[in-house]
């Protein structure tokens, strides 16, 4: 699969079937067994594919040295990710967002600068593309390794979830990811806490502003996804901030309502600016270790000093990872596009590094 406009496109190797976006069980790869019980991993390998990691690993261990428990909120693991029958019963400070809507401060919902589209892609793919995509400049984050939802797990099953996820994009591009987006959205103080001691940065979608594309062809149709995305730019020039979106492009049918209905119409939307998060966040450090290929082009954030022009003709301004400009949706699925913010779970890591399809 090849990724369709660099953006903001989190992998992960499950494939989800949620309603409203993390309410039913995944749909995993088919014939897929978990183990039941935990054995050593040899030595370069990695955890079960769609599955959650064994904490008893001796990775993971090191792992949890990284996190003071002491200072993270106390709360009860939530039952696949449901909001209980009471949701008034929930601690306000608790801040879940599958339940409460609660954003906390940190939380990147939204670029700044109003016209501005946060251009991201939940999905999977392989280790060649993920290359590609890094060497191009776009901008790759973390989906975690079984697509699971988070609140649901423990402390030290959250901490195997998005380190082992960072190992594998490292061991292929060999920087480790800041962003990171919770599966389904599904993240509470508890979630953020940990995920935040080991230097991650939580990003989810503006609320409101999912495409459904996750839902064909179950209650969703590429029309209906088209017409949800012409809804919003009823609303965009309205708006004081600019938007992330929810998209994927884990299935062919969300690759091409993304290529043949989406993209054509913002291209021929003035006044919109398509940017990966970092790019309208004005963050031209990405990665851990710095900016990587990541090139912040200047004076197109919409950070707090950036400012976004558009063409003012025939589309959106679109921003590339490598610092350039771009206003043409002609060209192959992956050279079409504009800066990306790859999400990057397990999926799109770990396929070819252990030959599984």
């Amino acid at each position: 699969m090849v990724k369709i406009l660099p953006t903001l496109i989190t992998v992960s190797l499950s494939l989800s079937v949620v309603f409203a976006h993390g309410l039913q069980d995944l749909k995993k790869r088919a014939g897929l067994v978990c183990p039941t019980a935990y054995a050593p991993l040899a030595p370069g390998a990695y955890p079960a594919l769609d599955c959650t990691p064994f904490v008893q690993d001796p990775q993971v261990q090191a792992w949890l040295k990284l996190v003071d428990f002491t200072k993270t909120p106390v709360y009860p693991p939530s039952v696949k990710g449901e909001c209980p029958t009471d949701v008034a019963s929930i601690p306000k400070d608790r801040c879940w967002w599958t339940c409460q809507k609660c954003e906390a401060p940190d939380d990147v919902t939204f670029c700044p600068k109003a016209g501005t589209w946060g251009l991201t892609y939940d999905g999977t793919s392989y280790p060649e593309t993920l290359k590609r995509a890094y060497n191009e400049g776009h901008q790759i984050a973390v989906h975690t390794w079984s697509h699971g939802s988070m609140t649901s797990l423990s402390n030290e099953q959250i901490v195997a979830e998005l380190m082992w996820t960072q190992k594998a994009i490292f061991d292929i591009i060999g920087v480790n990811p800041i962003y990171w987006r919770p599966p389904y959205g599904d993240v509470d103080a508890r979630v953020r806490n940990i995920a935040t001691q080991l230097g991650f940065k939580t990003s989810i979608w503006t609320q409101d502003f999912d495409t459904n594309d996750w839902n064909i062809p179950a209650t969703a149709t590429p029309a209906t996804v088209v017409a949800t995305f012409k809804s919003w730019l009823v609303k965009i020039p309205t708006m004081k901030t600019g938007f992330i979106v929810l998209e994927h492009d884990l299935l062919p049918a969300e690759v091409n309502v993304s290529l043949t209905g989406i993209l054509p119409i913002a291209y021929a939307t003035k006044g919109l600016t398509m940017e990966p998060i970092a790019q309208c966040l004005n963050d031209a450090k990405p990665y851990k270790e710095g900016a990587g290929t990541f090139k912040l082009l200047p004076g197109s954030g919409g950070g707090v000093n950036g400012t976004t022009g558009t063409n003012g003709t025939t589309g959106p301004t679109v921003v590339n990872g490598n610092g350039k400009n771009s206003t043409s949706a002609a060209g192959s699925a992956f050279a079409t596009t504009t800066s990306s913010v790859l999400m990057a779970g397990v999926g799109l890591a770990i396929t070819a590094l252990i030959s599984v399809c």
